[in-house]
């Protein structure tokens, strides 16, 4: 049986799903100052907020599992990641847009924290905890299942392999499983385009509902 995350990680995966809970104050304020530091730096042409908060989230997995230490702060924890991020995506923007789906798990330490800047409007920001909730509804089966087990489980592609072979799929190689978490999160970028009603997302619309029904 795949081994399963450290608690310290079991922990901060409860800690950010309370972060995106609907109406909870600490989402909008995360979302608040992630959007309004892309705009600071003037990013928004390339990146969005889920880019950043899933690369941030990314990282705190990886940090619990490295250092079996528990984040206690999770809020000032990914904003300040999410800080740094952006700090590194204004520094090399073509190299960030080209990171593939494992590399995610590789990039920076956390930097001290930064003050809160000013909110963005309210409705944006129930707008994009929606838009989050939703695209990671949107996506298939196959999908929804790497993102668990890889990003949130922390699980090894070795143990994805696994997992999938015990439900009964084919057997595939991991290079393979590589590629299809790759193109599973750069769909959820896409499927949150969509839902947060930004242009081209008929577009958008067509190119998710080809992979609905997709199997992994």
């Amino acid at each position: 049986m795949p081994s399963q995350p450290p608690s310290e990680t079991q922990q901060f995966n409860r800690d950010v799903q309370f972060l995106l809970k609907p109406n909870n104050p600490h989402a909008r304020s995360l979302l608040a100052f992630i959007q309004r530091t892309i705009r600071q730096f003037g990013l928004q042409a390339y990146i969005t907020e889920i880019d950043i908060f899933v690369e941030a989230y990314l990282r705190g997995v990886k940090y619990t599992q490295q250092h079996q230490a528990e984040i206690h702060q999770p809020k000032a924890w990914m904003r300040s990641t999410a800080y740094n991020i952006i700090r590194e995506c204004k520094r090399d923007r073509l190299h960030y847009s080209a990171l593939a789906f494992d590399e995610l798990m590789d990039q920076g330490q956390l930097a001290g924290d930064t003050p809160l800047p000013a909110a963005v409007d309210d409705q944006a920001i129930s707008n994009a905890i929606s838009a989050v909730l939703q695209a990671l509804a949107a996506l298939s089966p196959g999908d929804r299942a790497l993102i668990q087990w890889k990003v949130v489980e922390g699980l090894s592609w070795q143990e994805v392999q696994t997992r999938f072979v015990a439900q009964g799929e084919d057997r595939v190689s991991q290079a393979t499983l590589r590629k299809r978490g790759q193109r599973a999160l750069e769909r959820l970028r896409r499927a949150y385009h969509l839902f947060n009603g930004e242009p081209g997302s008929c577009e958008l619309a067509d190119d998710l509902s080809d992979h609905l029904d997709e199997q992994p």
